[in-house]
């Protein structure tokens, strides 16, 4: 059984308020049900950033969303609890997994995944649950995460318990791979002459990766190749995962895997991705074992033979 996890589309939502729907007597989330308006509007928030689902054997088995933390009471509360500014909080939302996939791990991936996407803005993950969530709340304190307090939002209803709120501590959960900057095969940005793809692969990719929800805006079409110092890298746990991708006509589909992750350059941070082609479905042009290549921003002055700094969610790559 293969769980991935790749961006929301909206083709993805009635199946998502089904699971929503049958998920709740169990997980009492939401508190209430029916809601009192379209349930569309639960999933799909106004201060959503990003939104992700797992996904099993092509059907869709949960949920979670990234949101922007309001100037409000509650967003007060994680600013005092965490010692951050609203601006530099961002929340874990709208986790769910449909019944059907329960015991399958399918939860802690996307709350991975959202954590990493957090991450990766430069941001200080916060969440909130009530407290007849239980459950939910002893795997947030075994994952880490720090209880703040708890409190009485106006949007709670008089007959619901408590709220607590969480924040995970920015030594939880990382982990920092420091590496030289070496020389690729140039197909990427297209410097490497490859006559199939002229314009360089990263840029025939980008409008494919858009249509299933990855938006490469910002980031240059071309990847930085890091030799993690002789060390044999695999990918373990990516954030997202784009199965049979079609995009060029010179060889059959693609997957590929994105880890979202960080670079840091002396003291600048870049938010971007691990990008890791499947080497069984990449048609030639193969790394060393040692290499990772990274999707970036422009990194102004960085050359050959610099040493750049990765933060990484811990457990997405192994290396030996």
């Amino acid at each position: 059984m293969s769980v991935i996890i790749r961006p929301r589309l909206e083709s993805d939502l009635p199946q998502l308020v089904e699971q929503l729907r049958t998920q709740q007597p169990v997980s009492e989330y939401p508190l209430r049900w029916p809601l009192p308006f379209p349930p569309e509007q639960f999933i799909v928030r106004d201060t959503e950033l990003v939104a992700f689902v797992a996904q099993i054997d092509d059907q869709v088995a949960g949920h979670v969303s990234v949101t922007r933390v309001s100037d409000n009471p509650d967003g007060a509360f994680w600013s005092r609890g965490t010692g951050r500014p609203i601006e530099a909080l961002g929340c874990l939302s709208v986790l769910f997994v449909g019944p059907e996939a329960a015991g399958l791990g399918v939860g802690g991936r996307l709350m991975d995944t959202a954590v990493a996407e957090i991450r990766a803005r430069g941001l200080t993950p916060v969440l909130d649950v009530t407290q007849s969530r239980s459950s939910a709340t002893a795997v947030y304190r075994h994952r880490g995460w720090r209880f703040l307090g708890h409190s009485r939002p106006d949007w709670l209803p008089d007959w619901a318990p408590d709220v607590q709120f969480f924040a995970l501590p920015d030594d939880i959960g990382r982990i920092l791979l420091s590496g030289t900057v070496v020389r690729g095969h140039g197909v990427a940005s297209g410097t490497g002459r490859d006559a199939r793809h002229p314009g360089g692969t990263i840029a025939a990719q980008t409008p494919h990766f858009t249509s299933r929800g990855v938006d490469l805006a910002g980031l240059e079409p071309a990847t930085i190749n890091l030799s993690l110092d002789a060390a044999t890298v695999q990918m373990v746990r990516p954030t997202i995962t784009l199965a049979g991708l079609a995009w060029t006509d010179q060889h059959d589909a693609e997957t590929f895997s994105l880890v979202r992750c960080s670079a840091l350059n002396g003291d600048q941070r870049f938010g971007g991705y691990l990008y890791w082609p499947h080497p069984e479905t990449k048609p030639d042009h193969f790394q060393p074992d040692s290499v990772i290549e990274l999707l970036m921003p422009r990194i102004t002055g960085l050359t050959y033979g610099d040493r750049l700094t990765v933060d990484l969610p811990a457990g997405a790559i192994r290396i030996s």
